[in-house]
């Protein structure tokens, strides 16, 4: 009786829960729990309409333009980044160890080539200048006195030799005509004698005339300085001997004519001594005549010596005026002054930079994988974008490609051109679009999209014309139409126009395309 009050027969005893049962309620329970706040998740997220009035009708239809969605073959693309730089760029640096005088321009002015940019401090390039054409004119000098010294010499080796030749011959007649005069006095006078006689005399006669016409050639040039007061003596000296002989020719005339005597012959092979020992010197002069014209030679080489010194103060003088030009920096090209590093007051030095230049085409350069470098051509059109000037497409052209790539990464710099005046900095930051190949993808129109938070929603209008809202993930655009990466299928019909005034769940009256 008991028992059947505590469990009457309409209220039987709970079985216990199969485990079996227990294991696949959880999952069941969470998957309910996601797909609620999924639909929640989308419901929140989609436009506030107004809500429809009580009087209108859910089933009331949405006029919208809608899409059945097809695959489509369309050129497949790889993204590359990089940075814009400019074609040329130049660190202008010092070729001379000097202080910065003044600087002539600023970050961003814009230069052309040979504008000066840096003036240096040249005081003592000057003064190099100014040395080098003092050494020029102290060469020259001495080239002019060289040129002087070898024609005097020139013209005194000459007349040197010329006189030592005469003289020989003088010495060599007035031997003979000593010996001619002994064998008369040896054999006593006699006609032939006394005509010999004569013959000395007028022999004599005419050495004495050679002397004195030496002697006054040779005052001549030593007024003009040419000779030394020595060299004349010994003229003058000449002049005497052969009037001496003159003088002893006449005298032996008269001896012949009175007859020859014991003093006469003795005098006569003195004579003959004389003769000889003066036909010695005489040759011994033009030996020495001959030796001193070597001096020409000598005085060749001073002038070829003088001209090299010439030469090497020209070029003394002309390496200080490129020195000097130093001074002023000047711009390699057009182009604009992208940094400076100097200030006046500041040491310039060979190999520092002191101002960076900038010019030539803008260029992206980007950074392509060598596995797309086969689809990268010169001159190809690339399209570029920048997000510094509002995401805006340029075309660009392929200037450079790489040789030699990355081994790491294996990937090569690529150089693109830029279009001018596009708007573009060297710094900034740039995405390029190769083109790899050709691929089949979802193409629908931008205006079938909305975006909200970063994600994108489409419309999708099913079999009861109900549209139904659902999330994508997209690609780039190309043009008008953007690819749908995932959440869409071909054959699917979606909405494209008057998307601002559907809700999920509407019902669409479609306009097909």
């Amino acid at each position: 009786m008991e028992q059947s009050l505590e469990h009457p027969p309409s209220a039987q005893p709970r079985k216990a829960l199969n485990p079996q049962r227990r294991r696949w309620v959880a999952p069941v329970a969470a998957m309910v729990v996601v797909v609620g706040l999924a639909w929640w998740f989308l419901h929140s997220q989609q436009p506030r309409t107004p809500l429809l009035s009580e009087g209108t009708s859910r089933a009331q239809a949405i006029p919208a333009s809608t899409l059945l969605v097809a695959t489509s073959i369309s050129p497949r693309t790889l993204e590359v980044t990089g940075t814009v730089l400019s074609e040329l760029e130049a660190p202008v640096a010092s070729k001379v160890v000097a202080r910065v005088q003044s600087v002539l321009v600023r970050e961003g002015d814009r230069v052309r080539r040979g504008q000066p940019l840096i003036k240096l401090d040249a005081r003592d390039l000057d003064a190099s200048i100014a040395q080098a054409n003092a050494t020029l004119r102290a060469s020259s000098v001495g080239y002019e006195s060289a040129r002087v010294s070898a024609r005097m010499e020139s013209s005194l080796s000459s007349a040197r030799i010329a006189e030592a030749q005469s003289k020989i011959g003088q010495s060599e007649a007035a031997l003979q005509a000593a010996a001619a005069k002994l064998a008369l006095v040896e054999a006593g006078p006699r006609r032939q004698e006394r005509e010999q006689a004569v013959l000395a005399v007028t022999q004599a006669q005419s050495n004495l005339t050679l002397a004195e016409s030496n002697m006054r050639r040779m005052a001549i040039l030593y007024r003009e300085g040419a000779i030394s007061a020595q060299q004349y003596d010994q003229y003058k000296s000449q002049f005497e001997v052969a009037r001496t002989q003159f003088e002893n020719a006449q005298q032996g005339k008269s001896i012949t004519e009175e007859g020859s005597r014991a003093e006469e012959i003795r005098a006569a092979q003195e004579a003959v001594r004389q003769a000889q020992a003066a036909v010695q010197e005489a040759r011994a002069g033009l030996k020495s005549a001959q030796a001193s014209a070597m001096q020409t030679d000598v005085r060749k080489q001073e002038i070829q010596g003088a001209q090299a010194q010439i030469g090497q103060s020209q070029a003394s003088l002309q390496m200080a005026k490129i020195s000097r030009d130093y001074a002023e920096i000047t711009s390699p090209f057009n182009g604009i002054i992208s940094k400076r590093m100097a200030d006046p007051g500041s040491m310039a030095s060979p190999g520092v930079p002191l101002i960076t230049v900038q010019g030539g085409a803008l260029r992206l350069e980007a950074v392509v994988p060598e596995s797309a470098l086969v689809s990268v051509r010169k001159a190809a059109a690339i399209p570029v974008r920048f997000d510094a000037i509002g995401n805006r497409a340029l075309t660009g052209r392929v200037a450079e490609v790489s040789p030699h790539g990355d081994a790491s990464s294996h990937t090569f710099i690529v150089k693109i051109d830029l279009p001018v005046g596009s708007g573009v900095s060297p710094g900034m930051f740039g995405r390029a679009r190769i083109t790899t190949g050709k691929e089949r993808r979802l193409l629908v129109p931008t205006s079938a999209l909305s975006e909200r938070e970063g994600l994108h929603y489409l419309y999708v209008v099913n079999e009861k014309h109900l549209a139904r809202l659902r999330m994508v993930t997209v690609g780039d655009p190309t043009g008008e139409r953007i690819p749908v990466l995932s959440g869409l299928n071909a054959g699917e019909r979606i909405v494209t126009s008057s998307k601002e005034r559907i809700t999920d769940g509407a019902t669409v009256a479609e306009g097909s395309r």
